[in-house]
């Protein structure tokens, strides 16, 4: 059942405005909150798919959802590890939560599962995760090492890289096991190229800096790997500021929201691996609910990663039409 809701809704998500401020919500059975947390700048807007997904679903299965978001920027992991406790402590109806650590959230997570309260992973989970440390019934999202490895192979592919070369990864997220997990794909796939990884944050003009600086110390690099768009924005203000043109920076992406499109069509972006992050808070919603309503077993669910280039085949599947990407994050 969760597949054909989280499927069913695509379409449906693909119009300018969301289904879910058209309609009133189902009526359910389920009584209780259900809960999604994150970590990330509440302006990011890769966030702000995947929450709209968590929204719509929430509307279309009539139960209450509370999305928090602990962070506000500042990279404390163990702000949502106490934000996690304060919603157990609540008894809620089920969790959704980004695990970005491989064991900072761990005694939370058992201890939900002590209390029977459903709880899935989504959107970040360590790479060969510990079911034993952390054993939350299941994951929804894009197997971020497994991601990086596929990017690895294209970017490899379509830049011509080989061994000898160095590459650099832009890494707004450091401290996260979503963005190391993908920086560490890329190089397992690169043997014999040096890959330089810039520890960046979500503060652009500053991360800015740091790339202005690299290139100016090493010149342009074989390819660009930026693990977010706040990366992106990093890469191409440095390079703007060196007078630099999207053909002299050779970089690829993740995700597909309204940041990245706008480099894409610019040029700037020549590549980059969608998790479709909409259905991310949707399906994870509708996990927690068939469990708590069917008794059903939560089940991962991936959701990428899908590719996307700035060519005609993507343009007429709807990609870089700026209210979609806005609304969906597709």
């Amino acid at each position: 059942m969760a597949l054909l809701l989280g499927v069913s809704f695509v379409a449906a998500a693909c119009s300018s405005t969301p289904s879910s401020s058209k309609k009133p919500a189902a009526s359910s059975s389920v009584k209780g909150v259900f809960y999604e947390l994150y970590q990330s700048c509440p302006s990011n807007p890769f966030w702000a798919a995947v929450n709209n997904g968590g929204r719509a679903a929430a509307a279309d299965l009539g139960v209450t959802l509370k999305i928090e978001d602990p962070l506000k920027c500042t990279g404390e992991i163990a702000a949502e590890n106490s934000l996690l406790t304060t919603i157990i402590n609540s008894h809620p109806a089920g969790i959704a939560v980004s695990v970005v650590s491989p064991t900072a959230l761990s005694a939370n997570i058992q201890r939900a599962r002590s209390l029977h309260i459903p709880i899935v992973a989504y959107n970040s989970l360590p790479h060969d995760n510990n079911y034993t440390v952390n054993p939350v019934e299941a994951y929804v999202g894009q197997p971020n090492y497994v991601a990086g490895q596929d990017l690895g192979k294209k970017a490899a592919s379509l830049f011509g890289l080989h061994a000898g070369e160095t590459v650099m990864v832009a890494d707004q997220c450091y401290i996260n096991v979503t963005c190391t997990d993908r920086w560490e794909g890329i190089k397992s796939v690169l043997p014999g190229i040096t890959v330089n990884v810039l520890n960046l944050d979500y503060n652009v003009p500053t991360s800015a800096g740091i790339v202005k600086s690299y290139l100016e110390t090493h010149g342009d690099p074989a390819a660009v790997f930026a693990l977010g768009s706040a990366g992106e924005q990093a890469v191409v203000e440095a390079a703007q500021d060196l007078h630099k043109t999207p053909s002299q920076i050779k970089m690829v992406g993740f995700d597909d929201d309204a940041v990245t499109n706008t480099y894409m069509t610019d040029g700037w972006v020549k590549l980059t691996d969608d998790q479709q992050p909409y259905l991310q808070g949707f399906d994870a919603l509708v996990n927690l609910y068939t469990a708590v309503r069917y008794q059903a077993h939560p089940i991962d669910m991936s959701t990428g990663p899908v590719f996307i280039k700035h060519d005609s085949s993507d343009i007429a599947k709807g990609y870089f039409k700026p209210s979609v990407v806005t609304n969906t994050g597709i």
